[in-house]
């Protein structure tokens, strides 16, 4: 018992990907965008503005350094790069500003990523670099491109480098995002299809166990097997959604986003069982406890890949 509760701490502290369901033989790689000519233009300030997907539409904007590493938050937050001239910009507050309509300001020509992806297991990488440089500045647009890319390996082979050349890819000064304010283009397809099949694994997990707490331990409740399986799916219908769409656009570090998802997993979930199974709150707390840590488990063991990969990176650091 000491050493699976050692398990599920050590893989709770060291998973890395929010509990997505991994696509299958791959694993998660790192990354860091970086645009690293930012100096050579020292009369403008480059400006990471962020559109949030939470029900106010919050915006932040953020001054991007040439050393620092691209953020946009959380995953399905709308994230654009733009610029303007450090005097127009002197006593003004970047986050009340209309970065997309504001004529002083330049956009950037290319849409710019900064999460990281999953690889197949066959490819060691473990980290990417990618690196842009700014061609020139237009009346209205940032001309960027992507230079390089360094990669990092977790079996202990050197970095590699892939350097590219400029091709121009457009005469036209129009602005590029205009269209992106539409809600349907925030959640990629890739991005449902996990979720629903992290549902259903969810579902399936819990409902298990709460057949086998109901046929065995507390088999004396005579419990209906209909029952048992409405409220499987009732209990996770309920709160995954909250956990994959919600409270990561307002929490974004890792740790309390995980504590206060599985909190919330637990009362909600136990609260359901209290009233549809008709037990008493103490057994219902316990049962809800052991369905989220068992299905929390199976989801950090989904992606033990990822802990490997640290691992492996500290140890050939």
């Amino acid at each position: 018992m000491k050493n699976l509760l050692f398990l599920v701490l050590f893989l709770f502290f060291f998973q890395t990907s929010y509990c997505d369901v991994v696509p299958e033989n791959t694993h998660y790689y790192g990354k860091c965008v970086k645009i690293i000519n930012i100096d050579e233009f020292p009369d403008y300030s480059f400006i990471g503005y962020i559109k949030q997907v939470s029900g106010d539409h919050s915006t932040e904007s953020y001054i991007i350094n040439s050393k620092d590493c691209i953020h946009k938050g959380y995953k399905f937050n709308m994230f654009y790069i733009v610029a303007a001239k450090k005097s127009y910009l002197l006593n003004k507050n970047l986050d009340n500003l209309n970065w997309l309509e504001d004529k002083n300001v330049l956009k950037a020509n290319i849409s710019i990523g900064s999460e990281g992806g999953y690889t197949d297991n066959d490819d060691p990488m473990s980290f990417l670099e990618e690196q842009y440089k700014i061609v020139k500045l237009t009346k209205t647009r940032i001309i960027l491109y992507k230079c390089k890319e360094l990669f990092e390996y977790s079996n202990g082979e050197p970095f590699s480098v892939k350097e590219y050349a400029y091709e121009e890819q457009s005469k036209s000064d129009v602005y590029p995002f205009k269209n992106d304010d539409r809600v349907i283009e925030i959640y990629a397809n890739t991005k449902i299809f996990h979720f629903l099949l992290a549902l259903l694994v969810t579902i399936f997990i819990e409902t298990l166990i709460l057949f086998l707490l109901f046929k065995t331990k507390y088999k004396k409740l005579s419990i209906t097997n209909k029952l048992l399986l409405i409220t499987g799916f009732i209990t996770s219908f309920s709160t995954l959604p909250y956990v994959w769409f919600v409270f990561p656009a307002f929490i974004t570090s890792r740790f309390p986003y995980i504590v206060f998802s599985e909190c919330f997993a637990i009362i909600i979930e136990s609260v359901i069982i209290y009233k549809l199974l008709k037990v008493d709150y103490k057994k219902a707390i316990l049962v809800s406890i052991i369905c989220n840590v068992i299905s929390f488990s199976i989801g950090l063991l989904i992606n033990w890949n990822s802990v490997y990969d640290i691992i492996l990176n500290f140890i050939n650091s």
